[in-house]
């Protein structure tokens, strides 16, 4: 199996970076509109992403880690887990991302990889500049 592995560091308290990946407000400032029904340690997530992508959040750690199970069958990302863990490192917030559960390395899945590194640079300019770049601000990505 492939995965695609990346990590940002952000000038930004821990606890402020992991909510902007944890609730629906937090990552449509950075990645797409998103629908959450969390649970304590669980929840459901839609992704306005290739019209609405499904998944089950299937570990939340609070300021730890989070995993987004993708549950749509038509969607090509159906199976795989996008993950992402947090850490302080002197003064920063280090995310560690991984998609993983690709069958095969794709030319989707090099697409794919490219617009997580796009995102995730989103997501650190949202949370040091107030200004990421999401879907419908960023440039259009290929589909599947």
């Amino acid at each position: 199996m492939a995965q695609i592995s990346l990590l940002v560091r952000i000038d930004e308290k821990l606890e402020t970076v992991f909510e902007q990946v944890a609730t629906a407000q937090g990552i449509a400032k950075w990645f797409t509109e998103a629908t959450l029904l969390r649970n304590q340690n669980t929840g459901q997530l839609q992704l306005q992403l290739w019209g609405e992508t499904d998944f089950i959040i299937t570990e939340l750690i609070p300021s730890s880690r989070i995993i987004w199970h993708c549950t749509s069958t038509d969607n090509p990302w159906f199976g795989t887990d996008v993950c992402f863990s947090f850490r302080e490192d002197q003064g920063k917030t280090i995310v560690s991302f991984d998609h993983r559960g690709w069958d095969e390395v794709s030319d989707l899945f090099r697409d794919c990889a490219m617009s997580w590194a796009y995102f995730l640079e989103s997501l650190c300019a949202s949370l040091e500049t107030g200004q990421g770049t999401p879907e419908g601000i960023a440039p259009p990505c290929d589909t599947p």
